[in-house]
């Protein structure tokens, strides 16, 4: 047998198998014949899958430069609060010190004020007279 014989036979056969199929309704014909594509159509189907490939492509970025925004935004957020709640301790800590502060300039005043009491004069401790010391015997 030859060669196109047996590409024949292989055809046939194909073509009987697709038949049988096409009957069975498991299958039909059409779908198994390929039809000549123009290149005209064929560049169209391709610009047309780019087109579809570059608007994916711009959907992923543009949800994660929005995945990205807000997950800085939340960064920023909670860096706030954390200034805010500073800035809360510290305005506690000045408010204490400002009643300190004031407590402080009132007794300050309280201490200042003269009192009315009179100053008394100390009386003088009396003089003592110079006497003299008496020799201790002598011991044997």
């Amino acid at each position: 047998m030859s060669d196109k014989s047996r590409e024949e036979i292989r055809s046939e056969y194909e073509k009987d198998y697709l038949e049988r199929l096409a009957k069975k309704k498991e299958v039909e014909l059409d779908q198994y014949e390929e039809t000549p594509m123009s290149e005209e159509e064929r560049t169209r189907k391709v610009e047309d899958a780019e087109k579809v490939q570059n608007e994916s492509a711009a959907q992923v970025q543009a949800s994660s430069a929005a995945k990205n925004q807000s997950e800085d935004e939340i960064k920023k957020k909670a860096e706030f609060e954390k200034q805010v709640s500073a800035l809360r301790g510290e305005l506690q800590v000045l408010k204490e010190m400002v009643t300190l502060t004031d407590e402080l300039e009132s007794l300050k005043k309280q201490i200042k004020k003269p009192s009315r009491k009179k100053a008394s004069k100390k009386k003088a401790a009396p003089k003592r007279k110079a006497s003299k010391k008496k020799a201790a015997p002598k011991r044997k």
